[in-house]
């Protein structure tokens, strides 16, 4: 049997995905809105639900994992292993404008993937809708032509880091 390269996959994941990109100027808008701002909603409602339920641990330990994630775990990532984007690789249908950092491991699924998954320590109904958008942030970052589907597979690792902590700190 014939092994795959891991490279091979990723670009044949990322060409799925990004294919559909300028074709449907419906199937675009939404994917630039969970693309750049599904996240805004995310952090929001997680404070209105906090303030609501008066429970703002909920909030304060979510966002801290995200943290961690993202501006922790990433940027020790960052600074050993800088990989370009697809946009800077391969003449695709980017439409979104490059962030500043390296692609791997991805910010966005880092950050909500750490939020979506401490919030399962409080509220299980609640994290699976978070899970489900924070999926679809990521699959919206590769339609955009931002990050390879291996930066987002990352960025979830990345993001269960901070929740096995805490995990294993309220044991």
């Amino acid at each position: 049997m014939q092994e795959i390269p891991a490279a091979k996959v990723d670009l044949y994941l990322f060409n799925l995905i990004n294919g559909y990109a300028k074709k449907s100027r419906i199937l675009d808008f939404f994917a630039v809105c969970f693309a750049e701002y599904a996240g805004y909603a995310l952090v929001v409602i997680l404070l209105l639900y906090a303030a609501i339920t008066a429970h703002w641990q909920i909030f304060f330990i979510s966002l801290l994992a995200g943290l961690a994630a993202r501006f922790i775990i990433n940027e020790v990532i960052y600074f050993f292993y800088k990989r370009k984007r697809p946009m800077e690789v391969l003449l695709i249908n980017s439409l979104i404008k490059k962030p500043n950092h390296p692609s791997f491991p991805s910010g966005h699924a880092s950050f909500f993937f750490g939020i979506s998954l401490a919030l399962l320590l409080f509220n299980a109904p609640s994290a699976v809708v978070f899970l489900a958008v924070s999926g679809f942030i990521g699959l919206a970052r590769v339609f955009c032509g931002v990050h390879w589907s291996s930066d987002i597979l990352a960025g979830i690792v990345v993001g269960f880091v901070p929740f096995l902590l805490i995990l294993s700190l309220i044991k």
